[in-house]
């Protein structure tokens, strides 16, 4: 099984925190939707024939893309790739771009399910992250999505902002568990480099980051959410039973995927490739011959590395006896003493032989997996 990425490189406009490829005019759109019809064609080859079992619109600003224009790339796609009749269709939505009427047009184009990007219930936070849209257009959004009949559905939120004090944490996630939706996607506020939030903090314009504050709302989530019956698979997602994101299940279980549009990463397992995150090279694929890409062949060290990456941030965790079989009992070795001094402070735990993150090692889980991590040393490549 496998999946399509499709990154809509539009929005209305940035968010502080935000280091995803993105323009804040559409004025292109028409030709980048020609270059991404063209694209589709060209990578028709890159996922071997692979069942696709998801197409998720990401962005950027999918919302932002009308009923047509979605079920032009939707047709395009089944005209080109074999497709499950089950298969999952995620768009992400701004709430200001939502309304019932909006979301009645994504089911008739084809999307089953939608991620609204919410953020926060609170006006103030929503100032802090330069988001377009307000608290009261959030409620809205979800309420039209339920309406018109959505029932796969999840918002993202994040945590530890510096307006957002622990109360107002716990309000959040009791009206998202007021609406009853299935999955929930929880946040850490990241201060990435060159971003205008890292600008504005390093200026002293606004408010930094509060460790302890991001670590208190991270647990606060862990035992509100185990509380109401979710299931954290994966670090910062949680869902009830069988509604899982079978895309972002796909990357964590090491499926093969492939990425459309400009910054767009692919995976194969042979190799991984990554579009220029430019609209005017994107522009300029005119033909199946024009490259938009950098590519490498992976290595055994590479892919090792990959699958630490990805499973120990799930609940089904980094399997020893996978990493032997499909990698050598060097890489499971290598794994084993790297993760002793994470198992001694109980920052991981074994079962079997699966290695798992507990709750408070899901706060260093950057660290651990880099101490996993393969360094090459001259052989087992």
């Amino acid at each position: 099984m496998a999946g399509i990425y499709i990154h809509i490189p539009f929005c209305k406009q940035k968010c502080h925190y935000c280091n995803f490829f993105s323009s804040v005019s559409n004025n292109q759109k028409d030709e980048f939707l020609k270059s991404l019809q063209l694209e589709i064609g060209q990578q028709k080859d890159y996922l071997l024939g692979e069942e696709i079992l998801t197409v998720y619109f990401g962005g950027g600003t999918p919302s932002l893309l009308k009923r047509a224009e979605i079920e032009h790339i939707i047709q395009k796609l089944k005209n080109t790739f074999y497709i499950s009749k089950n298969a999952e269709y995620t768009l992400e939505v701004n709430p200001d771009d939502l309304s019932e009427d909006k979301s009645k047009e994504l089911i008739d184009a084809g999307i089953n399910r939608l991620s609204i990007g919410v953020q926060s219930f609170h006006d103030e936070d929503l100032k802090y992250l330069n988001r377009v849209h307000s608290a009261t257009q959030a409620h809205r959004a979800i309420e039209g999505a339920l309406k018109s009949g959505f029932t796969n559905l999840t918002i993202d939120l994040i945590y530890g902002i510096p307006t957002l004090n622990s109360e107002n944490w716990i309000k959040n996630l009791n009206l998202f568990f007021d609406y009853r939706l299935p999955h929930l996607s929880a946040y850490a506020l990241t201060v990435e480099p060159n971003t205008p939030l890292h600008v504005l903090i390093t200026k002293n314009k606004i408010a930094g980051i509060d460790e302890q504050n991001m670590v208190d709302h991270f647990r606060i989530l862990l035992e509100l959410t185990k509380t109401h019956d979710f299931t954290q698979y994966e670090i910062s997602n949680f869902s009830k039973v069988g509604y899982n994101s079978k895309h972002n299940s796909l990357y964590w279980s090491g499926g093969n995927y492939l990425g459309l549009g400009p910054s767009a990463h692919s995976y194969n397992g042979i190799s991984r490739q990554w579009n220029y995150s430019s609209l005017s090279k994107y522009l300029k694929l005119d033909d199946l011959k024009t490259v938009v890409y950098e590519k490498e062949i992976l290595t055994t060290q590479q892919k090792y590395n990959e699958y630490v990456m990805t499973s120990i941030r799930t609940s089904w965790g980094c399997n020893l006896d996978y990493i032997s079989t499909v990698f050598g009992e060097e890489f499971q070795q290598h794994c084993k003493n790297s993760a002793k001094p994470h198992l001694d402070s109980k920052k991981l735990k074994m079962i079997g032989n699966i290695l798992l993150l507990t709750d408070n090692g899901k706060l260093f889980a950057d660290g651990i997996t880099a101490d996993l991590f393969y360094e090459y040393k001259g052989h087992l490549i």
